[in-house]
């Protein structure tokens, strides 16, 4: 048994959820990929409960502290060890099945340790008092300290902790990725739907973890040197050039707008891969590869350099003509959306659907997605940046594309669940996730939107101001949907019923 299964049988409530078959000869590719969902869904109830208590300091009027506490612990814990683990987790696995390659050895235990480790060290920090948002805004941090808001030791173990995630994201998990695709021997035994980098479901998975190594290699750069000289290692004055303010926010959104890019080439493979298996006349083939491989590279090529549309604000600092590049950039990015609906909508027209609950939570989660990018093409646009950036149209952004990425990703782990666990899980109750889920995450996305139109602020500990409450109220009625979204599939993880080995083996190959 390895270590990853062990772990996972050892752990309450759920490793229930999650114990992986080991009667089909699997488990070099189940049990890596089931301990990082099965933490990604740790990390989701305590996100959740984070969001509950967020919007309820304003409603009940508590002491702000706990508002911009609850905003940092939870922004974080959704969009790393939730959304992004999650990700890794089923990626690995579905990478596992189409190359026959066992996730196993280093790197999967490296990036479960960096992932986990790296954001337990954050929360610490956090409940020292530092308070930052996922966008790290340098040298805010370093200013707090000097300010006497936050102890100068909580900035360095939430550095730490930021770090040692980035070292996951952005360099662990594309190289073992790189490496399942392109080196060592594949195993016939392992192999349960083999696919081609021609695959749309291989291309986009192979452009998604390129993206994050070269999109993140600046930022390890700036983040190495930083680290080192808040440890001491180095003097603080060799880390000059990389604590100055335009240096570091540029790396980071180098980065962290492109996670966010990668993350959806990433839930598109899954989406074109998982899609010809439920269609309703039986043929496995979308409406065109050429097409779906063509969005995936438009995506790529616009997405890489849209993050300049962020720095809108930063005149005179940035040439007006990079804000303008990046609003074209981000508009560009539509022309890739659009052929992917096209493709989605075509093939389901050609070839009909069997509607189960897996499926249509994957493409009720590209509803959403398509919502998002809406939302950000919006603030792109260099006219209502200048509007909405601060406002909580933004932080509708953020969290939209998380929830989107993430009921995709929940839906994908429908078709997966079967596999790594040998139990099945109940439609009905999958179904009522679907429904929840959808009125919860659109419902919140417009609610945070209108928010922001109306000129809330994000980051901000008083909705009662000009009227934002009823915003506030909306948030976290749709929040509570949300919620019990969640509860319903976890509930239906616990009471998954088992299932025999020979079909898992064609659940698998289906």
């Amino acid at each position: 048994m390895s270590i990853a299964s062990t772990i996972i049988q050892n752990t309450p409530i759920f490793g229930k959820m999650f114990t992986v078959d080991k009667s089909t000869g699997l488990e070099e590719i189940n049990a890596w990929p089931a301990l990082m969902i099965m933490a990604s869904f740790v990390w989701l109830a305590v996100a959740g409960l984070l969001g509950f208590v967020m919007p309820a300091t304003q409603i009940f009027d508590l002491d702000t502290g706990h508002f911009y506490t609850t905003l940092t612990l939870h922004g974080a814990a959704l969009a790393f060890p939730f959304s992004f683990q999650l990700m890794m987790g089923v990626g690995l696995h579905r990478s596992g099945g189409c190359v026959g390659k066992a996730v196993t050895g280093v790197f999967p235990a490296l990036a479960f340790i960096t992932m986990n480790l790296g954001a337990a060290l954050l929360t610490v920090a956090v409940l020292m008092g530092l308070k930052v948002s996922l966008i790290v805004m340098y040298p805010l941090p370093i200013v707090g300290a000097q300010m006497g808001i936050w102890s100068m030791n909580s900035v360095i173990l939430g550095f730490t902790g930021i770090y040692l995630v980035l070292a996951c994201m952005i360099l662990c998990y594309p190289i073992l990725v790189l490496k399942m695709l392109f080196f060592g021997t594949k195993r016939p035994e392992l192999v349960l739907s083999e696919r081609s980098l021609n695959d749309p479901g291989m291309l986009g998975m192979t452009l998604s973890a390129l993206t994050l190594l070269i999109a993140g290699t600046p930022l390890v750069i700036v983040g190495t040197t930083v680290l080192f000289a808040l440890y001491g290692i180095i003097p603080m004055t060799m880390a000059a050039w990389a604590t100055e303010p335009v240096v570091f926010q540029y790396a980071f959104f180098i980065f962290a707008h492109n996670l966010m890019e990668a993350m959806a080439l990433m839930v598109m493979s899954a989406m074109y891969a998982t899609l010809p298996l439920y269609l309703a006349d039986g043929t496995r083939k979308l409406f065109s590869n050429r097409i779906a491989n063509a969005a995936l590279w438009i995506l790529l090529l616009t997405s890489v350099t849209s993050f300049l549309h962020h720095f809108i604000t930063l005149y005179p600092n940035q040439p007006a003509s990079l804000s303008y590049w990046g609003n074209i950039m981000s508009w560009g990015t539509g022309i890739g959306a659009a052929l992917s609906i096209f493709t989605v909508l075509a093939t389901v027209w050609q070839h009909g659907l069997r509607a189960e609950p897996g499926i249509i939570a994957v493409l009720a989660g590209f509803v959403l997605y398509i919502l998002d990018g809406a939302s950000a093409m919006v603030t792109s646009n260099i006219a209502w940046a200048f509007q909405l950036h601060g406002t909580m149209w933004q932080s509708g952004h953020t969290m939209t594309v998380i929830v989107a990425m993430s009921m995709m990703w929940m839906g994908v782990l429908y078709h997966h669940y079967p596999v790594i666990t040998g139990r099945k899980l109940d439609p009905v109750l999958g179904v009522w996730f679907v429904r929840l889920f959808a009125v919860g995450g659109i419902g919140a996305a417009l609610s945070m939107l209108a928010g922001g139109a109306a000129g809330m602020p994000r980051r901000f500990a008083a909705w009662n101001q000009e009227g934002w409450m009823i915003y506030g109220h909306l948030i976290w009625i749709f929040g509570l949907i949300l919620g019990a979204s969640f509860v319903v599939y976890a509930y239906s993880l616990l009471k998954s019923r088992d299932i025999s080995s020979p079909v898992v083996r064609q659940v698998a190959a289906a």
